[in-house]
């Protein structure tokens, strides 16, 4: 397999675009306010992404955030391989028209992304939960590995919508005043919105082309436990197998954690007992959807592009929303940031379904 590096990277969060976010991240600041939506009686806490006119779900909304967000992407060679990831894309749309077609469904969105950056070599949607970003990166790497494409772009997107507001309210899963990852007295996840895009290649085609290398991905891994359709196992089965995929059973240094960490109880509490498991002195870990929002199937790909930033700095982020951290063996950074112990970041994801899944960004 060949050495697969990240060469440049793009995203729009509720902090604004990628140098925002960092700064915002860095400074202990959250993109979460509480906006009206339809349906609701008060408003919701959430992250919406600044200046797009367009309704919450719509079809809309999600072409005028791909326009905002693909418009840095640079010229592509040929060989250029596609790959979406998504959970519901414009899912109001839905319950806009009751008849087809409705505009913006996840089988759709590759071919839309195709179309504005003239791809026609290969192009896919990943819909895998909340672990789609990262599932379409470790598909992106294998492509890479195999030399089936000389350059992966992975795009991630999902927008704020009534239809995924009114599910995790009905599941009781909603923080009444904005989510709190890792907290002791975390109460739920908060929504939100934005997309984010990596260009990956192999480290020779770097070269040739002199883009700069950005990281290395060292590792990865996946894996379905199945336990419940949206409940995590409670035992981390399935993300500590991902989790020794990803490390070569913990063997593999990691400098530091960018975790799921939605701020809902049982996730939390399932990532914990499998950092302490996999490493007998865990890494520092931070999760991001305090200030930005749970942004489904984005989130992998937004979450990545952080992780890399983490890498180039030396540094985690404080965990925003973080006030009293559970008593345990995994330090979570929490108003201060945290240093890398070693110049390596491993991002995982874990969604619905038991799917759970990893990725190794290094120094190159």
């Amino acid at each position: 397999m060949k050495q697969v590096v990240v060469v440049k990277t793009a995203m729009a969060t509720a902090l604004g675009d990628a140098e925002a976010t960092w700064q915002a991240l860095r400074a202990g600041r959250s993109g979460l306010r509480r906006h009206a939506m339809e349906s609701f009686a008060e408003p919701l806490v959430m992250g919406r992404v600044d200046g797009l006119a367009a309704a919450p779900g719509t079809d809309e909304r999600l072409q005028a955030l791909l326009a905002r967000l693909l418009v840095g992407v640079p010229e592509l060679p040929a060989q250029t391989a596609l790959i979406c990831a998504t959970t519901k894309g414009a899912v109001d749309e839905l319950l806009l028209a009751p008849g087809a077609p409705w505009p913006g469904q996840p089988p759709e969105l590759a071919a839309a992304v195709a179309g504005r950056l003239k791809i026609n070599h290969e192009y896919r949607t990943v819909s895998a939960a909340c672990a789609s970003g990262t599932v379409a990166i470790m598909e992106a790497v294998l492509r890479l590995g195999r030399g089936e494409c000389e350059a992966a772009l992975v795009v991630g997107v999902d927008l704020i919508s009534r239809f995924v507001q009114a599910g995790f309210a009905s599941l009781q899963a909603l923080a009444a005043d904005g989510c709190r990852p890792f907290d002791d007295n975390r109460d739920g996840l908060s929504l939100g919105e934005g997309g984010g895009w990596l260009l990956l290649t192999t480290a020779e085609q770097a070269a040739a082309r002199q883009w700069p290398v950005l990281a290395a991905i060292t590792g990865y891994g996946v894996s379905c436990d199945a336990t419940h359709i949206t409940a995590p196992c409670r035992q981390a089965s399935g993300l500590i197998r991902a989790l020794e995929q990803a490390t070569e059973q913990g063997s593999r240094p990691v400098g530091g954690i960018n975790a799921h960490g939605t701020g809902t109880t049982y996730n939390d509490a399932m990532e914990m007992l499998a950092f302490g498991t996999i490493w007998r002195q865990p890494p520092p870990v931070h999760s991001v959807k305090g200030a930005i929002g749970h942004c489904l199937g984005a989130a992998g790909v937004l979450e990545a592009i952080v992780a890399i930033r983490s890498l180039r700095e030396g540094v985690l982020p404080p965990t925003v929303g973080l006030r009293t951290a559970e008593s345990g063996q995994v330090p979570v950074s929490g108003t201060s940031s945290l240093p890398l112990r070693h110049p390596s970041v491993l991002s995982c994801n874990s969604g619905f379904g038991g799917i759970n899944a990893a990725v190794v960004f290094a120094a190159a």
